[in-house]
């Protein structure tokens, strides 16, 4: 067995392993990967046999981010597949080990979705912030009876003149964003079957959303105006005819959960997905300046060894430091402990100097770019 990047001229055998793995199609669910003309060959990791067959596939997809102002160099792990007549035979181990062996020299972090247990193997945490609101109907009827929704339309995204670039801009004025390239919008935003809708307002185009298959589920909301949210919500509930739906929002969208906490009937605080952090001290200090400037942090200091990795982070009048290097007496942490530690409630059970109000850490991956 041969364990390696695929080829160029391997591009039908992969797509057609993943087809048959998982019963769809990917080449139309995932268009921004998968799409005419594309040719994502080095993400692919495969196991082919003697006689070329691949037998096995892990595909690592780069997704490159802005979080808090801080590049960020993030890959999202997918399309996990073996096929049938080589279950058992230890492919997947070998294909995650080595893409966690080469994934550091490329990116800071590795995300994933996937079953916890199986995956906790390979030194992925389930953790980060979202938040599901669910609205319905009678929250529109008695909440939102003053909000006017005269004037305003929805219709498909793509369909209005200039919505790619509309689209980018909100993207980027996110406080945290997947960066996303103008011409691949269409590809990004209709990926995983979602639907991409715009909002008008007489004709003018002030926001979208994004939602999933069934259209009971919002999973991208922007808005040019904030104060449109209500509207828009409003709005997408008499044009969709559901009784209920629920919207995801990321913790740091502060303008957007507060907007749905008014008129929304309960929301749940959710983990977002699996993580594996290659370098500790990047991604400390990116999702604690977004958490600074968005959410709010105590002042304070916290001095660990994290994987190996000296770190000490401070927060102070002038905002968030982070230093490779660990004070004395500071505590030292396996991965596993120190992804617990800084993406999960439950961390700040274990033993360690940590100031009030700084986890878990609000990563939140937008559902339409998770390949």
């Amino acid at each position: 067995m041969e364990y390696r990047k695929a080829r160029p001229d391997e591009r039908e055998a992969y797509i057609d392993l993943a087809n048959y793995a998982f019963k769809i199609d990917f080449e139309s669910v995932i268009p921004k990967v998968y799409g005419k003309d594309m040719d994502p060959s080095a993400m692919h990791m495969v196991a082919a046999d003697e006689q070329g067959r691949l037998r096995a596939q892990v595909a690592v997809y780069p997704e490159p981010m802005n979080v808090g102002g801080f590049p960020l160099r993030a890959g999202y792990l997918g399309i996990v597949s073996v096929h049938p007549r080589a279950r058992g035979e230890g492919h997947m181990k070998v294909l995650m080990n080595k893409w966690l062996e080469e994934a550091p020299q490329s990116y800071d972090m590795l995300v994933l979705y996937g079953q916890r247990q199986r995956y906790e193997y390979f030194d992925f945490t389930l953790g980060g912030v979202r938040i599901k609101y669910t609205v319905g109907q009678d929250n529109a009827r008695h909440a939102l009876n003053d909000v006017s929704i005269d004037g305003l339309s929805i219709r498909p995204l793509f369909e209005i003149e200039g919505a790619a670039a509309f689209a980018g801009k909100l993207n980027d004025a996110r406080p945290s964003f997947v960066q996303r390239d103008e011409q691949q919008m269409p590809f990004v935003l209709t990926g995983l079957e979602q639907r991409p809708l715009g909002v008008l307002d007489e004709g003018r185009l002030i926001g979208y959303l994004v939602v999933g298959k069934t259209g009971k589920e919002i999973t991208e909301f922007a808005m040019e105006n904030a104060d449109d949210i209500p509207r828009a919500m409003k709005a997408y509930l008499a044009h969709a005819g559901t009784d209920w739906l629920s919207v995801l929002a990321p913790e740091y969208e502060t303008e957007l959960n507060a907007s749905l906490s008014r008129f929304a009937e309960n929301y749940a605080i959710e983990t977002s997905d699996m993580y594996h952090i290659f370098d500790f001290a990047r991604v400390l200090e990116a999702y604690l300046t977004l958490k600074h400037r968005t959410i709010g942090l105590a002042y304070g200091q916290f001095s660990a060894i994290l994987d190996g990795q000296p770190v000490t982070a401070r927060v102070d009048e002038n905002g968030v430091t982070v230093e490779r290097s660990a004070l004395p007496g500071a505590g030292e942490f396996t991965k596993q402990q120190a992804q617990k530690l800084l993406l999960t409630p439950h961390g700040r059970f274990m033993e360690a100097r940590v100031p009030a109000g700084w986890f878990p850490l609000p990563i939140f991956w937008y559902m339409a770019d998770k390949f």
